[in-house]
């Protein structure tokens, strides 16, 4: 990133996750690594914020470009998007500086016969940004709340099937708001009180979670893994809607667990933590890098009942047979629930890997059933509001797999007892407690 400033990193990092689908969480902290402290922020906000709205951002150019956005080469393309987002979006920013920042990098990428056309288009679209007509909600809704929220119509369309047009729009506003940084007190070894005094002291803002007592929002950081509280293994993060799995799993002190698609660990540390680290948990993921994160947390939290086991939940283990007393099944799925926090995850789905994700949802339920004992509990959970891969996969481990739903209202906090659905489960949407979007149902195996 040597001899490149802000927004010539912007542009790079927007067209290498456009070229390679990457994922943009990575490839953003990969290219902050040599970048001077006080650019990052800038870099970040432009970056998720051109991932986050570049269907309309798109939609703009190309309402007053000769040339469509998809038509233009990815550097330019990517330059127009970037300098859009700020002209709209960063009140602070000056347009003119704005429009003189992209044509500088056009020339110096050696794109001097297209300074001109950027340079064009930009300025129209300065003058013109009160006279964009934007499609008619009331005539093709679809397609004004794909434009308007930057999410595809495929995606608004599958939502409109479960979710009546007032609730869809409301989940869009929401993925759309920025992301806090919510984080996850660990009960064995501080209090809520202990680590936001430590975190003020380091000038860190911090606010009571909406939903449960271990969780606090924080506000004001860079790098939160060099504070002191963090390095002490006194707190991880975790969103509120992905503690609630634990919550609803109602671990106990013995128990014998199998989390089965388990790293980073934050659910199976959660659900020790709930435990007071006495009984046994086994924490399996198909993936060997990912049981060092598994690993490196624990060591950091002070855990002691968790065994990392390298493990293809689709391959049936002989030695787990109604082996265990709980089982959480925190399936892969589409993902579509953390928008918010991965905004490019939005454009990296189609229909077709919804239906993928069901097939291979369904074949690591088969074997989470066979893995419980008789009366043992099975949690289901996914952060995502497909009824494909929520209420239907539900619907399947009950009638094709035998297991009973279980009653949650005691595990979940009562501001989201309107959500339960058919007593054992329930969808937690984005708009109602700034969460991400989650799903989890609790099935009982039976005696016989």
């Amino acid at each position: 990133m040597k001899n490149k400033n802000a927004r010539e990193q912007i542009v790079d990092i927007l067209t290498a996750i456009e070229k390679d689908q990457s994922y943009a969480q990575l490839l953003l902290k990969q290219a902050l690594k040599d970048t001077d402290i006080k650019d990052k922020p800038f870099i970040t906000e432009v970056v998720y914020g051109t991932l986050k709205y570049r269907l309309k951002l798109d939609y703009i150019i190309d309402y007053l470009s000769k040339t469509p956005s998809h038509k233009m080469k990815p550097l330019i393309r990517n330059i127009m998007r970037m300098s859009v987002y700020q002209m709209f979006y960063l009140d602070k920013v000056p347009t003119s500086a704005v429009i003189n920042e992209a044509v500088i990098i056009v020339k110096k990428r050696k794109f001097d016969n297209l300074s001109g056309f950027v340079n064009g288009v930009l300025r129209q679209i300065d003058r013109n940004r009160e006279h964009i007509y934007y499609p008619d909600k009331s005539k093709d809704f679809v397609n004004y709340i794909s434009v308007m929220y930057s999410i595809p119509k495929w995606i608004i369309s599958d939502w409109l099937l479960t979710y009546n047009a007032e609730t869809v729009e409301k989940i869009c506003t929401a993925f759309n708001k920025r992301a806090k940084v919510c984080i996850r007190i660990n009960s064995l070894c501080a209090t809520r009180q202990e680590v936001q005094e430590s975190l003020q002291q380091e000038h860190i803002r911090c606010e009571q979670g909406t939903l449960l007592e271990e969780a606090m929002y924080i506000k004001n950081l860079d790098n939160l893994q060099e504070l002191t509280t963090f390095k002490q293994g006194k707190w991880t993060v975790q969103d509120e809607s992905a503690m609630l799995v634990a919550h609803v799993m109602n671990p106990k002190p013995g128990d014998k667990i199998l989390d089965m698609c388990s790293a980073p660990g934050g659910k199976s540390i959660h659900m020790a933590e709930l435990m007071q680290n006495k009984g046994q948990i086994i924490s399996a993921d198909v993936h060997e890098h990912k049981l060092e994160l598994i690993e490196k947390n624990m060591e950091r939290m002070g855990i002691e009942i968790i065994t990392p086991m390298l493990q293809d939940g689709t391959l049936l283990n002989s030695e787990f047979i109604e082996a265990f007393d709980k089982v959480l099944l925190d399936a892969p799925c589409s993902g579509l629930g953390i928008m918010k926090r991965k905004p490019d995850i939005r454009y990296n789905k189609s229909l077709g890997d919804l239906k993928a994700i069901v097939m291979l949802q369904k074949q690591l339920a088969e074997n989470a059933v066979k893995y419980l004992k008789k009366e043992g509990t099975l949690v289901y959970s996914t952060c995502t509001l497909s009824k494909r891969e929520n209420e239907e996969m539900a619907s399947y481990i009950v009638e094709e797999l035998g297991l009973e739903l279980c009653d949650i209202a005691d595990t979940v906090p009562e501001k989201l007892h309107p959500y339960i659905m058919d007593k054992g489960m329930i969808q937690i949407f984005p708009f109602v407690a700034e969460t991400d979007g989650f799903f989890i149902a609790c099935f009982k195996k039976p005696r016989i």
